[in-house]
């Protein structure tokens, strides 16, 4: 906690529970208690209840921990990489400086005419104010260098006090502020940017990806070019710019508007070197960083595929979400971070709600679960994967006569002839081969997929118990799965391995074609991945089924080309790519 005034000197703050305005004196300390955006000390509308916050009164400040000037080092003396520890440290509010007074919370004291000369007063400050600055009003600031990590310690609460002396009387008064929440964004948020990974040149299918993804990029509006991060220094290539970090927010009402800054939060995995970048290449004005306790090598459970947030709503049982309400998923008996849980319980807006992801291979809940823009009451609808649906494409395919096409058309583009060396990261020749003859008279494969559609239907169950949701206002994706034909490779990095097995009785599968549902939702635009579906006279049978449900919300669609860039190594074009989204949210309102 940092309280930044305009006279020199550090503010202690304080949580006692003082008297407003006690003893001869009536000092008055205020903030912007009733969020209009400004301090009012010549009426009284920031007078009212100024001492106790709720979460519909009270002053609001912001964690200040961008890098206004890009001050904060990656390295150290010696041009050592600095540790994780070591690069979180730095921020605008780690020194006495006062680096981003934009993102400072007002705070002033009311005139005080009737003060002789020796009258002097303290906000804990050094030094002391005199009488002069005491009649004409004192202008202060706050921010935080800290979040919320554990509310145990402390909720974001805090009280200012202010004691002026004129001899023999004294006076105090206190003024109750608390820490905006950190915020997740949901997809009704408009996009600003959209960022992903930077391919080398001998990366062709992931330049083929994000040149797909610029053209999808500009169809769909958004005028900033694609962010990229460089290549990481991984024992794999890192392409999963959704993992690895978690773009976030806190605001703040300011007098044209919110106030905010971004908040980007580094995924509980603490040996993943693509997480730096939180701190390397994100942080900067008006940008900070969060990374919580250590977490544990690669493991997918805590990448960030694995959060997504259900937009505004008041559940069924009147729990009102204003900013939206995260979603996260376990693994039969294992859990996420518990740091990055707590951290996220503790914001006290977005109470994660678990899933179950743990028949996925990977199993991350962007895998199942998807929100988009909807003409309902609640302004949008719920999207999963419906293996019955793909199943009635490839049944009117064969009705049709054309039971001979390969169910997968996947032909090598992006420089590759087929040739692969087998393994993880490539296509399996023998599924590429399959037609839709193969795949209906396959009874183990139908099996499968049965399995699959009891976990989607019991999650999507958990969900509709919570949201007051029409359920044939449902959008259902036609979606197959298939057991992996790979083994993840051991990183070699001394840590368990990244996919958490199977409980006894269960199994793990992942999808047949690069899965439609996985993309990116930019208002009434959906970027998805090229199903690569059978071939019908020239058209693909899935990628027309997939516009059609995707236009019952209203909604064009732009396909990108992730087969062998994210698909084959078990993700889609939301597991590859990113997105900063609008942060002038009001949720305080």
């Amino acid at each position: 906690m940092f309280l930044t005034p305009s006279i020199t000197g550090l503010i202690a703050l304080t949580s006692l529970p003082f008297s407003v305005r006690s003893g001869a004196l009536h000092p008055d300390i205020r903030a912007d208690t009733n969020r209009d955006g400004q301090v009012d000390t010549a009426g009284d509308t920031d007078l009212p209840n100024k001492a106790v916050w709720t979460p519909s009164s009270g002053a609001i400040f912001l964690p200040n921990i961008g890098d206004a000037t890009g001050r904060c080092p990656d390295t150290d003396l010696t041009g050592q990489p600095l540790s994780s520890t070591e690069l979180a440290l730095c921020n605008d509010a780690s020194g006495d400086d006062l680096l981003s007074p934009e993102y400072i919370a007002p705070l002033q004291t009311v005139p005080m005419a009737d003060l002789s000369e020796d009258a002097y007063g303290h906000v804990y400050a050094t030094p002391d104010a005199t009488y002069d600055r005491l009649q004409s009003g004192l202008v202060l600031g706050i921010d935080s260098r800290e979040l919320v990590t554990d509310s145990k310690v402390w909720d974001g609460s805090v009280l200012v006090r202010f004691d002026v002396y004129d001899r023999p009387d004294s006076g105090s008064d206190v003024v109750a502020l608390k820490l905006a929440p950190v915020l997740t964004h949901h997809h009704l948020q408009p996009v600003d940017t959209i960022l992903s990974i930077a391919g080398s040149a001998k990366n062709t299918p992931q330049r083929r990806f994000l040149s797909d993804l610029d053209k999808a990029r500009r169809r769909a509006g958004v005028e900033e070019p694609i962010f990229l991060f460089n290549e990481t220094g991984e024992i794999l290539f890192d392409q999963w710019a959704q993992d690895f970090f978690e773009p976030a927010y806190a605001s703040m009402p300011g007098p044209n508007g919110p106030i905010a800054i971004r908040v980007m939060i580094r995924s509980a995995q603490s040996t993943r070197t693509a997480g730096r970048h939180v701190f390397e290449t994100l942080r900067g004005k008006g940008v900070g960083g969060f990374q919580p306790a250590p977490g544990f090598g690669f493991e997918e459970i805590n990448s960030f595929g694995n959060l997504e947030t259900i937009p505004p709503y008041t559940s069924k049982s009147g729990v009102e979400y204003k900013a939206g309400r995260i979603i996260t998923s376990k693994h039969f008996d294992k859990m996420p971070a518990e740091s990055m849980l707590t951290f996220l319980e503790c914001q006290g807006m977005q109470s994660p709600l678990v899933l179950e992801s743990g028949w996925l291979l990977i199993g991350h809940v962007d895998e199942f679960v998807q929100f988009l823009p909807f003409g309902n009451e609640l302004g949008w609808t719920i999207a999963v994967p419906d293996t019955k649906a793909a199943f009635e494409v490839l049944e009117d395919i064969q009705r049709k006569g054309h039971g001979g096409v390969k169910a997968i058309s996947f032909n090598g583009t992006a420089g590759y002839d087929g040739g692969w060396p087998g393994g993880y990261g490539s296509p399996d020749p023998d599924e590429l081969r399959l037609t839709v003859d193969d795949l209906l008279r396959n009874e183990t494969f139908k099996e499968v997929n049965e399995y699959a559609q009891r976990h989607i239907d019991a999650n999507l169950q958990v969900l509709l118990s919570d949201i007051d949701l029409p359920p044939a206002d449902i959008i259902r994706i036609p979606i197959l799965f298939k057991t992996p034909t790979f083994e993840v490779l051991d990183l070699g990095d001394g840590y368990p391995p990244r996919i958490t097995p199977p409980i006894p009785g269960e199994m793990q599968v992942m999808s047949l074609w690069p899965e439609t549902i996985n993309g990116v939702v930019l208002g009434k635009h959906y970027i998805a991945p090229k199903p690569w579906g059978p071939i019908v006279e020239g058209r693909d049978v899935l990628a027309e089924a997939v516009k059609e449900v995707y236009a019952k919300a209203n909604m064009s669609v732009s396909f990108v080309d992730d087969f062998l860039s994210h698909h084959v190594w078990g993700g889609e074009v939301h597991c590859g790519s990113n997105t900063l989204r609008e942060t002038a949210v009001e949720w305080w309102d």
